[in-house]
């Protein structure tokens, strides 16, 4: 269903239950994915999928509420949800529920937003889609035939429509695409992948890459850089003056920081406390920022929250201090924070929660460093800028981690545990690489432990956030390379020394 349609249902909808007491939100949703696997030379998967629906929240004058979904776009089915959410909210009142009513006093807002796409979603056949990631595949594994080569698309498209009873009416449309991908490669017994991505708003993915071979040309550098890993030694254990790369960096704010400041955690958090956010607390050097906001064209873009608020970009973190953080309309006066419009929700079926958008950290002092088209001509202009600026430390490993491979962290204690593809010292001249080892610490001490940066920024580490059983698309970097000091709270494991 496209935007206009959406928007006139949810209108009509709202239009018949004016006379109906307690307040409305009517979430529309319409869902549209192809995607496509390739395995060395053979598509072992072609899907197509859609879904689209309804959900309505409903509220009592006294904040009680209820939840009501359909999978069916109508008029009809619109206000018998509706009938049903109030009745849930009036029985949940009864039984003496959480009471919430924030949302009767959230600031009235009209707009549509049209879709930022340079090619709408169908204008390239899916035959024709098939057969341009067919060449892109190919020409990587003739590039690379050592590698057992994996290649993905996925071409996302989501029309939304939020409305209110207060006349609130917003409606955008989130496009995605994302080309991928995995090689794995062996040496001395050993096997090690890398994973690398491209993402954009559409199609246009595709036809940039078959122009100028920058995802292919990156795939092949992780590879090199993953069969040089495979008989690299393991790095002996300790406490290292660090440079992560921005994917690297976006796992920290993302993972170790911005769970921690949204509203709906500040009872776990170790940015909390009795429930509210530490505002004024310094969590890091002067000159370190995190941000977190919606960019057009990126991965996680969303102009507007799932409750019909503006998705505000929010500095989290300015010249050191913990200043905001990132609050939904139903959180964030329990939590001492603004509404920032922080609700997101992974479909019309689904409760929104506080989410992050893309979180990016910057740092005031920044280092020049042109990015190179091969991974190591790049590793060596961190080295020389490094060098230049009196940044490496003599008689001592300075080491750059690169990737970044997941990992968890306690919000409630502040403990970070991360993975990374592999390490290059970069105050040896040979540049030796070793084996990835656990980056793990305190995120305090992470973020008091960062000096500087390397580069403009890069923002497009993409992933999926998981929260609450919803699954929601999640972006973001820092500068092309972050410096950290030495700090007995931040260690690499490996063996021990």
């Amino acid at each position: 269903m496209e935007q206009l349609e959406i928007r006139t249902l949810v209108q009509s909808v709202l239009a018949e239950t004016k006379e109906l007491e307690g307040y409305f939100i009517v979430r529309a949703q319409s869902r549209r994915e192809w995607s496509m696997r390739l395995s060395n030379g053979r598509f072992d998967r072609v899907s197509t999928g859609g879904d689209s629906g309804f959900g309505v929240q409903a509220f009592t004058k006294e904040g009680a509420s209820g939840f009501a979904t359909s999978d069916v776009l109508s008029p009809e089915l619109g206000r018998k949800l509706v009938e049903k959410a109030i009745g849930l909210a009036r029985r949940n009142e009864e039984i003496g529920s959480k009471r919430n009513r924030q949302i009767w006093e959230a600031p009235l807002i009209q707009e549509q937003i049209e879709n930022p796409s340079q090619k709408i979603f169908g204008e390239i056949s899916l035959v024709e889609l098939q057969e341009k990631v067919m060449v892109l595949h190919s020409r990587l594994r003739d590039g690379f035939p050592e590698g057992s080569w994996q290649t993905s698309y996925r071409q996302i498209e989501e029309v939304w429509c939020m409305g209110r009873s207060d006349g609130t009416l917003v409606s955008f449309v989130i496009p995605r695409a994302a080309l991928m991908h995995q090689g794995t490669v062996r040496d001395q017994g050993k096997a090690q992948s890398t994973l690398v991505h491209r993402s954009g708003m559409d199609a246009t993915v595709l036809f940039e890459e078959i122009t100028d071979h920058t995802l292919e040309t990156k795939a092949m550098d992780r590879a090199a850089f993953a069969k040089a890993v495979c008989s690299a030694p393991l790095l002996p254990s300790g406490h290292y003056p660090l440079v992560i790369d921005y994917g690297l960096a976006k796992g920290l704010a993302h993972e170790a920081f911005g769970h921690a400041v949204e509203s709906d955690h500040m009872n776990e958090s170790v940015l909390g406390e009795a429930g509210k956010l530490r505002k004024g607390l310094r969590v890091a050097r002067p000159g370190v920022n995190i941000i977190d906001g919606p960019l057009i064209g990126d991965w996680a873009y969303q102009p507007f929250s799932a409750n019909g608020l503006l998705r505000q970009t929010v500095t989290i973190v300015e010249d050191g201090v913990l200043v905001a953080g990132l609050g939904d309309i139903f959180s964030a006066e329990d939590a001492g924070m603004p509404v920032t419009g922080a609700g997101r929700a992974e479909s019309y079926g689904q409760i929104p929660l506080p989410r992050m958008s893309n979180i990016r950290l910057l740092v005031d002092r920044m280092l020049p460093l042109t990015v190179a088209e091969h991974l190591m001509d790049e590793v060596k202009g961190v080295r020389e800028t490094l060098l230049c600026h009196g940044e490496l430390l003599e008689g001592t490993k300075n080491l750059l981690l690169l990737g970044y491979r997941g990992g968890q962290v306690n919000p409630k204690t502040g403990d970070f545990v991360f993975q990374c593809d592999g390490i290059i010292d970069v105050a040896d001249p040979t540049l030796p690489i070793y084996q990835p080892s656990i980056f793990s610490g305190k995120i305090l001490s992470a973020l008091e432990a960062i000096r500087g940066g390397l580069g403009e920024g890069a923002f497009d580490a993409i992933g999926t956030c998981g929260k609450g059983g919803q699954s929601v698309a999640s972006s973001g970097g820092s500068h092309r390379y972050l410096l950290m000091d030495v700090d007995q709270q931040v260690s690499l494991g490996g063996e021990q020394a």
